[in-house]
């Protein structure tokens, strides 16, 4: 059996197919010798399926056309649940072994103080120290895509939660590699997997498994880290072949491609066009006869302006993009599924353009379909009832109620009661969300920036959005673009 050597909290798909599958692989070429202890952080399922199973689950790769590859993996060593303190206690009792990494695979909605997964991850890299002394190094890695995540993950531990002791404060500094890192690899949820591929997928893999993981092909730059102190004791860099880079040097400009031309195709690209419109797959959002050209457009104008602000040399923005758009298309996923955390989407992967001062030099066609795409985020989270704190609901272009799901009300609530309202009402609501500098700036910033600045940006926002929330739906506001484009 492999020695436990990396912690994870989170069970979910991505790290299966991605950090832990990397990890079997480097194992499997004797290039590294370590299993991994999972910590699932809400629930049993997954951590009791890991125990029954002996840490074994296949990954499927399959598109459209069918299954293309199937991967058993065998890097998991164990498992427990966050959710008890007795199966917390289970996870902490890892930290007397010898540890390279720590995984934290949660999405941005538990990435702060007093959420379990970074409570949990307070807590363990405490024992770590405790039980292996101030000489000892660990590196941490957050396999969610936000900005300078490894950077995020320091601040919080090191300047929110309560200084434990002078020594330990000055090892979480000094001898704990925070990377940052981005990772990418389409994980559709089991559920919108078609049947026909899930079949096809049990019928070559003997006896049952409850954690089998469906994923596209691995692309061209699956995992990026950043390890600035050369840090890192798990070989990583020996998977060129696989998409890896382990950078000593900053990924700041491959992550902001990653935001702004992969992230920004789901979000504000197509994903929410497809919930208004009661489209319920990305890949048919993303292949529907208006839709289609229009996020081709779109994704060709933040490619202009991506490459004019961050140039990657060797590198371009358009084919970067537009690649990601024919992977959606290949993959069945679900749209309601990624509508959540808008807020911070909105700002990691919108933001940016709005202020950018290539804006001005785009096309008006352009203009207009960004525009739009940023008021259908914003028409969607326009609250049809609410019912106490957390139980808000909108209504699709088709009558269909849907729960808005992002934890952040700020602006579901200036939006509340905007459905037939007048222009000059939507203008003013408008300005109350774009001028409040807190939503469209990182946490921390030191000068805080809204949106308001762009005046041009604003006009259209409002056109757009004042049709949408007053009886035009999504393909009727956007057939009126599409006439321009003609």
């Amino acid at each position: 059996m492999l020695p436990t050597k990396i912690l994870a909290i989170g069970a979910g798909g991505l790290q299966r197919a991605l950090t832990h599958e990397f990890v079997h692989i480097l194992n499997q070429r004797n290039l590294y010798d370590g299993g991994i202890f999972v910590g699932q952080p809400r629930g049993t399922e997954k951590a009791d399926a890991f125990n029954q199973q002996g840490g074994v689950y296949h990954v499927v790769t399959f598109d459209m056309s069918g299954v293309h590859d199937i991967q058993q993996i065998s890097s998991v060593v164990g498992a427990t649940t966050l959710a008890t303190e007795t199966g917390r206690e289970q996870f902490y009792a890892q930290t007397e072994n010898p540890l390279d990494l720590l995984l934290i695979g949660v999405t941005e909605a538990g990435i702060a103080k007093g959420e379990l997964a970074m409570d949990v991850l307070e807590e363990t890299l405490y024992r770590y120290f405790c039980h292996h002394g101030a000489d000892a190094t660990l590196c941490v890695i957050n396999t969610d895509n936000l900005r300078n995540n490894g950077d995020i993950i320091r601040d919080i531990l090191c300047h929110e939660y309560p200084r434990r002791s002078d020594d330990y404060a000055a090892w979480l500094e000094t001898n704990v590699g925070f990377l940052n890192e981005m990772g990418d690899r389409l994980v559709p949820q089991v559920y919108a997997v078609p049947d026909e591929i899930k079949e096809a997928a049990r019928a070559q893999i003997e006896g049952q498994d409850a954690l089998i993981t469906y994923a596209e092909a691995m692309p061209a730059t699956s995992l990026i880290l950043e390890d600035l102190e050369n840090m890192l004791r798990v070989p990583f860099s020996e998977l060129q072949d696989r998409g890896v880079i382990v950078s000593q040097e900053s990924i700041e400009p491959y992550h902001d491609w990653k935001l702004l031309l992969v992230n920004s195709v789901h979000v504000p690209g197509i994903t929410h066009k497809g919930v208004l419109s009661g489209i319920e797959y990305v890949n048919e959002a993303a292949a529907h006869p208006t839709f289609a050209p229009h996020l081709e457009r779109l994704m060709d104008g933040y490619a202009k302006i991506v490459e004019a602000d961050i140039p990657i040399t060797g590198k371009s923005a358009r084919a970067y993009s537009l690649e990601f758009v024919d992977r959606i298309r290949r993959v069945k996923d679900d749209n309601a599924r990624i509508n959540i955390i808008e807020n911070v989407k909105l700002r990691e992967r919108a933001a940016d353009i709005v202020r950018s001062p290539n804006y001005d030099t785009s096309t008006e066609l352009f203009k207009s379909d960004f525009a739009y795409s940023f008021a259908t985020v914003l028409r969607f989270l326009t609250p049809h009832t609410v019912s106490g704190a957390d139980d808000y609901k909108g209504v699709t272009d088709t009558g269909k109620t849907y729960e808005i799901r992002d934890p952040d009300r700020t602006i579901q609530d200036v939006l509340k009661g905007a459905f037939d309202t007048s222009r000059s009402d939507v203008d003013k609501r408008l300005a109350a969300i774009f001028s409040n500098a807190a939503l469209w700036s990182p946490a921390g910033a030191t000068s805080p920036i809204g949106l308001d600045g762009n005046r041009d940006f604003m006009v259209r926002v409002g056109q757009y959005y004042h049709r949408l929330v007053n009886g035009e739906t999504c393909l009727e506001v956007l057939a009126s673009i599409d006439d321009k484009a003609v």
